[in-house]
């Protein structure tokens, strides 16, 4: 039989609970928040320069081909027409009509709205307002509303007061305002340029 020399009073009970939220916990999550957001805002920024790039590229083509088309047609006004040159003629003007379609699409706000978002977002990014804290963003072709929480209700006019400064959000009509406090006695907001429906 072995004889006990010590006895271990620090019992597990008696040790303090951890706190499930600390200040490294809070800050790791911040810092891979950031993280995300640096990564993201930097492919859409380089996914918007390709597009631009991509455009200039057509525009720069499709002047081309309009100049060619230009100097045909006042060659076959001097000159005899020649079948062959009067099928590459033909030939010319659909393709630069194909691109006209296609120059239509890449500077159509409607149909290539990624790179209006990736404005917006910048716009919004510069409009910060330390008291607004935006939960929902949606922006498309017919809506834009935003959804967020506001440490006082004055915040979030001073806040739209801002959009007046930005290029693709000034001039917006919001037909939807909604304020009001949860059960933690914070602001919450609904700010829409469509009525939702059962809402005023």
């Amino acid at each position: 039989m072995t004889t006990k020399h010590s006895i271990n009073l620090l019992q597990a009970e008696i040790f303090p609970e951890q706190p499930l939220l600390t200040l490294a916990r809070v800050l790791s999550v911040w810092l891979g928040l950031l993280l995300v957001m640096v990564i993201w805002s930097v492919v859409t920024e380089v996914n918007y320069k390709k597009s631009g790039a991509k455009y200039d590229a057509l525009l720069i083509e499709q002047q081309q081909k309009q100049k060619l088309v230009k100097q045909l047609e006042s060659e076959l006004k001097n000159k005899q027409v020649s079948p062959a040159l009067k099928k590459n003629l033909d030939t010319l003007k659909l393709v630069i009509q194909h691109k006209n379609v296609l120059l239509a699409k890449l500077t159509d706000s409607d149909d290539t709205f990624a790179g209006g978002f990736v404005m917006a977002m910048n716009d919004l990014s510069a409009m910060h307002h330390t008291d607004i804290r935006l939960q929902t963003i949606s922006i498309n072709a017919n809506e834009m509303s935003f959804t967020g929480l506001a440490r006082n209700p004055q915040a979030v006019p001073a806040w739209l007061a801002g959009f007046k400064t930005s290029s693709l959000l000034s001039g917006k009509a919001f037909v939807q305002f909604k304020l009001a406090k949860n059960e933690q006695n914070i602001t919450e907001f609904v700010v829409s340029s469509v009525a939702k429906k059962g809402e005023s």
